[in-house]
């Protein structure tokens, strides 16, 4: 097998063409473009990612002297199966992403296809300008992708769809020319003379069957090539799905953005009043009219981290079961005036409960969960795959709670479940639907259900697609909505641009089958596993946690946590979801043939650091560190390691050993410290030699806790404190072997609070080293020797005092997933963070005066895993009870993570993340005596080495203020 395809037979001009652009035939690239946001899978011929127009230009002539088909893509955000194709993709969103211009008198703005929705945004905002279409994807979703799509987003009320949003568009043809199009006309005299033409002779049936609603997408906008529209070519185009041209060069309208917003939820008793409600808000001033589900709430409640999502929703916080709520948006020139409307919003429709709110946080925590919808509703409550398709459907709003209940009867018909959200004030449903592509049964009722769907929306003379496009999700099905005429009519259209059909071909005209290239199809799974993990969530199934990756690309954002690698170099294979994608195609055993022996998908993971960000921060739980650690255990089953495996992966009981032997701790740390030697050590261990090694602790904690139990039981006698003022601290290995501050401050803290604290005398551990290198094995036998170990303590009844966060985490979530041993399901219930146990005690004493808090200001680095998986908000009201003013680094991972950022190749992508914020606003905080807070040992080290700066831990901070007066941050040991 070859994963390269190779050029042969080809001019010269070709090979030179493939040697500028970089074009991409690797076959993990190829897999990371599989597909989109969709079900459909195509595996492409190769990947483009032009950063100039001459760079466009050469892929189309490579393409066609390879006789390959041209896909362009943008982020890859398109739910209907636009963005994917078997010959060349062109992704624009990595480097053809330039803002060319931002015209503030004319309010508009020239820009490349591959500028991010919020970028532009971001950049029209000072200017007091934005741009009016926001798809819930917005903080991924490109401008070109957008127009491609004609897609709109909440604001469509008051801004309409991307067409109505655009002023030009110029495409590069397959002859290589550029062509602009816009209102009277195009660039290119023989073109314009055929679009008229086109219009002249078809008029009537155009003005007959198209643009009799703002929400009719479907097929491609001829109506807006009538007298009516000023022969308006460029909004013709919006909604084309990339089957007319690539596009190089967009300008779009921009749009004033209100002083002032506020935000009106209303609250019924059903998804059908909602509706019916929606299209009688449509008023002056209303900029949104956005509707979902009560069972979506329910989905996003079974989610990890979000079991209390919502509270703040109307009708929940008066305990009253809501079935469907509506979104408002109002804008005006002061407060006074947009809250006046929101308010007549809550007043003019019979509702159960309303909320009214004008703060922005607010405001964006209940948008959250609107636009938070599409991930969310591909698992139903009860864990159940609902996938998109049938998920763009619009109707004309007054029909919409008809044709909603109708929609419902015919998903029971077909004993199909979904969960319906969108833009109600528009007509628009969004559903993700129960379908079961697993078998061929599942498919041809698959197959039944969106034929009927069709002829319904039809019947209420509505669009299968409100603002995705048709793609392959429904392009086949536009029969039901169009005469055979106008489908002759779309024909002749495309081929006035691509005559020789060389663009997204199967898409709107001559439509691939709504079966066809199925990505869930049975075919996926050629081979299925055992896996270590239970994947209790998934049915025991590693496929099926695959699946959990419908590629919304939330992934993608440029904002948040998720995902640091792709953060930082852009590339799709280093996405939460290129990754799911090889994974997909090597369980389907086609492309990727070599199992879990891949290369491929080994390379895809080399820079997943394991940040857990996705367990979390995708809508779908997607955790891409736990299938890191199946695959690693499986790829070197029976083989040789990296060097730094078998180093820092079995560090912790290399460390308790170590500490065993006098002097072994401190000639180590010396040897670790020495230039040269240093980096011998680095190079036979397999870690980066471009950057410091890790301290080792002279005295090990269990050693300083034996010492300082015997000088304390000099001072007082601690033989008649109860069980009940009895804490063991957990020993994990960093804050044993390596840096003990930490944990010696957290045993003071505990003890001035009332404590005898324990610490097991033996080995124990999470098992995060093995279990992060993938020895899945060893981490098992770790955790079920731990769990002996403790076991006596877990009789007691103590509580489980934990420091490290990820640490803590392994033994609260993971753990059990390795084990069914009951004793780790006792661990996991007694383990508690250090600040979660001791907040209530340090408020209480702060609340008697026994405790006077400063006054201080910190910067806090959360540990990745802890704002993943556990709850930092525990430390944040600690710190607040200590009069710490804090400031919380936004970009999740410090750039270390554990070992992999000491792994050989890794050292300059992890101190490049740490440049991202982390490392700027240590200097700044550093500079400006506030205190850097870094709980994590991995987040200590990496700001150390960085930036010379020694964060402290929270236990630390508590100790200080108990004594006086915490210090501002200070320089690391050289």
């Amino acid at each position: 097998m070859t994963n390269t395809i190779k050029f042969q037979r080809l001019e010269p001009s070709v090979y030179a063409k493939i040697a500028r652009t970089g074009l991409r035939t690797d076959m993990a690239t190829r897999a990371a473009y599989t597909s989109d946001a969709s079900i459909f899978r195509r595996v492409p011929a190769g990947v483009l990612e032009p950063r100039t127009l001459e760079d466009v230009r050469d892929g189309v002539a490579i393409a066609q002297a390879r006789g390959w088909n041209v896909v362009g893509r943008g982020g890859g955000s398109s739910v209907a199966g636009n963005a994917i194709g078997e010959g060349l993709i062109i992704d624009t969103s990595r480097y053809f992403n330039r803002i060319l211009d931002i015209d503030p008198e004319r309010a508009t703005a020239t820009v490349e296809p591959g500028v991010v929705c919020d970028a532009l945004r971001d950049a029209a905002a000072p200017h007091g300008l934005t741009y009016g279409p926001d798809p819930s994807t917005h903080s991924r979703c490109t401008i070109g992708g957008m127009v491609a799509n004609n897609a709109c987003g909440s604001h469509s009320v008051a801004f309409g769809t991307a067409a109505e949003n655009l002023v030009d568009v110029t495409l590069l043809l397959g002859d290589g020319r550029e062509v602009t199009f816009t209102k009277g006309g195009a660039s290119d005299p023989d073109i314009d003379a055929a679009l008229r033409s086109l219009v002249e002779d078809n008029a009537e049936l155009i003005e007959s069957e198209l643009g009799r609603f703002p929400r009719q997408v479907s097929g491609y906008g001829l109506h807006y090539l009538l007298d009516r529209h000023g022969f308006d070519v460029a909004k013709a185009l919006a909604g084309s799905e990339g089957t007319t041209g690539i596009i190089t060069k967009l300008t779009v309208k921009l749009v004033p953005v209100p002083k002032v917003k506020a935000l009106a939820v209303l609250a019924f008793d059903t998804v059908f009043d909602a509706a019916a409600a929606a299209a009688q808000l449509r008023l002056p001033g209303v900029a949104t009219i956005e509707g979902m589900g009560g069972d979506l709430l329910a989905a996003l409640r079974s989610k990890v981290g979000q079991e209390k999502a919502g509270a703040n929703l109307p009708g929940n916080r008066k305990g009253l079961p809501a079935g469907g709520w509506l979104y408002c948006e109002t804008g005006g020139e002061d407060l006074d005036e947009a809250l006046a409307l929101a308010h007549d919003v809550a007043g003019a429709v019979e509702t159960i409960d309303t909320v009214v709110v004008h703060e922005p946080g607010e405001m964006r925590e209940l948008w959250r969960i609107r636009e938070a919808s599409a991930g969310i509703v591909t698992r139903l409550p009860d864990g159940g795959e609902a996938w998109p398709n049938w998920e763009d459907s619009a109707v004309p709003p007054e029909n919409l709670a008809d044709y909603l209940r109708d929609l419902y009867a015919l998903m029971d018909k077909y004993h199909l479940r979904g969960i319906p959200f969108g833009h109600f004030g528009e007509g628009c449903v969004h559903v993700r639907i129960s379908f079961n592509f697993g078998t061929k049964e599942g498919i041809t009722q698959f197959k039944a259900f969106m034929e009927d769907a069709a002829a319904l929306v039809s019947s209420y003379g509505g669009s299968l697609s409100g603002e995705h496009g048709d793609g392959r999700a429904r392009s086949a099905l536009l029969g039901h909505m169009y005469s055979p005429q106008m489908l002759a009519l779309f024909e002749n259209f495309k081929l006035i641009f691509d005559p020789e059909r060389l663009f997204n071909p199967g898409v709107l005209v001559w439509p691939d089958a709504t079966d066809q290239g199925l990505r869930m199809a049975p075919g996926q799974r050629t081979f299925e596993i055992t896996p270590v993990h239970a994947f209790s969530h998934d049915k025991g199934s590693m496929v099926n946690a695959i699946n959990r990756c419908v590629g919304v690309s939330a992934c993608r954002s440029e904002t948040g946590s998720m995902c640091p690698s792709f953060q930082i170099t852009g590339d799709e294979i280093h996405s939460t979801r290129g990754r799911a994608r090889l994974f997909s195609e090597m369980f389907r055993g086609e492309s990727i043939r070599d199992g879990f022996r891949s290369t491929e998908v080994a390379e895809a993971l080399d820079l997943c650091l394991s940040c857990k960000a996705c367990a979390s921060e995708c809508p779908v739980n997607v955790d891409m560190a736990t299938y890191k650690s199946e695959f690693l255990h499986k790829h070197y089953k029976g083989r040789l390691r990296p060097g730094a495996h078998y180093v820092m992966g079995w560090l912790p009981l290399l460390g308790f050993i170590a500490h065993k032997i006098p002097l072994v701790p401190t000639l180590a740390d010396k040897a670790m410290s020495t230039p040269g030697l240093s980096t011998l050590i680095a190079r036979i261990g397999g870690l980066d030699t471009n950057r410091p090694l890790i301290h080792f602790a002279h005295t090990s904690l269990r050693t300083w806790h034996k010492r300082h139990v015997k000088k304390a039981g000099t001072k007082r006698n601690t033989a008649h404190q109860s069980e009940r003022d009895t804490v063991v601290l957990w020993p994990d290995s960093f804050n044993s072997s390596l840096g003990t501050s930490p944990a010696t401050a957290a045993i003071e803290v505990l003890e001035a609070l009332g404590y005898r604290v324990e610490i097991p005398q033996e080995f124990v551990c999470c098992g995060l080293t093995w279990h992060s290198t993938g020895q899945l094995d060893m981490t098992r036998r770790v955790l079920e020797h731990t769990a002996k170990v403790m076991r006596p303590y877990l009789d007691r009844g103590l509580p489980i005092i934990g420091v490290e966060p990820s640490c803590t985490v392994m033994l609260n979530s993971e753990a059990t997933e390795l084990s069914p041993n009951p004793d780790l399901a006792r661990l996991a219930q007694a383990t508690v963070p250090f600040s979660e146990f001791i907040v209530p005690r340090i408020k209480e004493q702060v609340d008697a005066g026994k405790i006077v808090p400063g006054d201080v200001s910190a910067l806090t680095q959360v540990h990745c895993h802890e704002k993943s998986l556990g709850d930092p908000s525990q430390s944040a009201q600690l710190l607040d009870a200590l009069g710490v003013d804090e400031e919380h680094i936004a970009t999740g991972c410090c750039g270390l993570a554990g070992n992999w950022g000491f792994e050989k190749g890794h050292a300059e992508v992890s101190m490049a993340l740490g440049e991202r914020e982390l490392f700027p606003r240590v200097r700044e905080a550093t500079e400006e005596g506030k205190l850097v807070i870094a709980d994590g040992f991995s987040c200590r080290t990496q700001i150390e080495q960085g930036t010379g700066t020694a964060a402290k831990h929270i236990a630390e901070i508590v100790r200080d203020v108990l004594k006086g007066q915490p210090q501002a941050g200070q320089k690391a040991r050289d």
